[in-house]
């Protein structure tokens, strides 16, 4: 039987950084994954989603280049070309990640991998064969599937894997679920001319988003002509004419029946969990999830987990960082994970990103806060780039002014959050962002203003906080 430090079975965001990991720390490693490598972020997540993203901005570029006296025309959709483009952006960054495999000396596996005892997967391949190896750590990362809704008639959804398979643009969808996933297809489908409808059971859409920031977003969502539906449910899905379905919806306890070409299970997912053998070796599942401690151990000797298997957040930036924990603890070193200070994007129109407690969050915890607000209306290079929508704040505790959330829409959101997720990290207060000198024009000064209007000191826009 072969004999290896570590084998991970899933080769994802988690598992293929832990593999990394395992072997700058000098472990022999085997990774197993039974479909392509990165995962759903990689393969059907993230990355094809915000290369959409990308894509549909363009419809927009004519317009507003005639405000610079460039004249391109007008826009033309080539969808076909739309999407080669993303499965394009897919291949390169599958195939970096490959590279990685091969260059850091990680042997890959095609296969399913099952836990034959809490020292060792059986492996059987894409070609039928099979085989055995032993290794005193065992890392489980395989990750979640798409799950359509549990009602009648929801073999007509479709999953967010086969939305970005689509080959045509959708005359109309109606998106279930109203977070971060499906207000990224809503943004990708309306600006392609998709007459789209958004249902959320919640009061509010994008729960866990600060309400503020919520607010500014559902009035672009009006511009778009997004229909919403919040506190509402499917119930029943049938035939309708032609190629489009009959949905039967409970909005607010009263029914109302609306039509879609598709409809597009977008929120719902469950942990791939079934064939590992974790009732074998006694590894404990709750709710589908696998639990794990803070360094992503199982409560079963030489077993750990990592990535979307574990539960919430679901998060590919959180499954990175779960993969190397893992992976130095199964070498020998003690890691842990914090999960205070975790940033999140949302690929809208304008984008949105925050991370830390929101202001109802904060005051149900009994802060006392001060916050600052700073409008890219107000911001130089916002007007330079004409992306003036949008605003930042920053949630701070009163007396000492230590930041305790900060909440983005607006251009280039996820790439501002960074600096305020590190400045949470350091536990900095308020006022050693505003002091820090920041680069101009640039974005990022917003968020040295919004820092400045907590104490109403911010100079290119006349604070509410004086």
């Amino acid at each position: 039987m072969e004999q290896r430090d570590v084998v991970i079975i899933g080769g994802g965001p988690a598992g293929y950084v832990a593999a990394i990991r395992a072997r700058q720390l000098g472990g022999k490693v085997t990774l197993i994954e039974k479909d392509t490598l990165g995962g759903v972020c990689l393969n059907c997540g993230c990355i094809p989603t915000r290369a959409m993203v990308r894509g549909v901005e363009f419809i927009d570029l004519p317009k507003k280049a005639k405000d610079y006296g460039v004249n391109l025309g007008e826009a033309e959709i080539d969808f076909p070309k739309m999407m080669a483009r993303k499965d394009t952006v897919v291949r390169t960054v599958v195939s970096g990640v490959e590279l990685l495999m091969r260059e850091n000396g990680v042997e890959v596996l095609k296969g399913k991998g099952e836990l034959l005892s809490p020292a060792e997967v059986g492996v059987l391949l894409e070609d039928g064969t099979s085989s055995r190896i032993a290794a005193p750590k065992i890392l489980i990362a395989t990750g979640t599937s798409s799950k359509r809704p549990s009602v009648p008639g929801a073999e007509r959804t479709i999953t967010t894997e086969q939305a970005l398979e689509l080959r045509e643009i959708p005359r109309s969808m109606l998106i279930v679920g109203g977070g971060a996933i499906g207000f990224a297809f809503a943004t990708i489908f309306s600006k392609l001319g998709t007459s789209v409808t958004v249902t959320e059971e919640s009061a509010q859409i994008l729960p866990g988003v600060d309400g503020e920031i919520v607010s500014m977003l559902q009035r672009e969502l009006r511009r778009a002509k997004i229909q919403l539906y919040t506190e509402a449910s499917i119930k029943e899905i049938g035939a309708g004419e032609g190629d489009e379905s009959n949905i039967v919806l409970s909005v607010k306890g009263e029914e109302t029946t609306l039509n879609a070409q598709y409809i597009l299970a977008a929120e719902e997912r469950e942990p791939n969990v079934e064939g590992l053998g974790l009732d074998k070796v006694g590894v404990k599942v709750n709710q589908g999830r696998i639990e794990v401690n803070n360094h992503m151990e199982t409560g079963v000797g030489g077993i750990l987990a990592a990535g979307d298997i574990t539960g919430e957040p679901m998060l590919a930036h959180v499954a990175f960082t779960e993969g190397r924990v893992a992976a130095e603890n199964a070498l020998g070193k003690k890691s842990e994970i914090d999960y205070t200070v975790v940033p999140r994007c949302i690929n809208t129109i304008p984008e949105i990103a925050s991370v830390g407690l929101t202001e109802d969050e904060a005051l149900a915890q009994g802060h006392q806060l001060r916050i600052g607000r700073f409008p890219f209306a107000a911001s130089g290079m916002a007007t330079i780039l004409g992306e003036r929508t949008g605003t930042i704040k920053v949630v701070t505790e009163a007396e000492y002014g230590r930041i305790l959330g900060v909440h983005i829409i607006g251009p280039r959101a996820t790439d501002l959050i960074p600096e305020a997720a590190l400045a949470m990290r350091l536990e900095a207060t308020s006022h050693e962002i505003s002091s820090t000198i920041h680069a101009h024009p640039s974005l990022s000064e917003a968020l040295m203003e919004s820092a400045l209007d907590v104490t109403g000191d911010t100079l290119h826009f006349m604070s509410q906080n004086r």
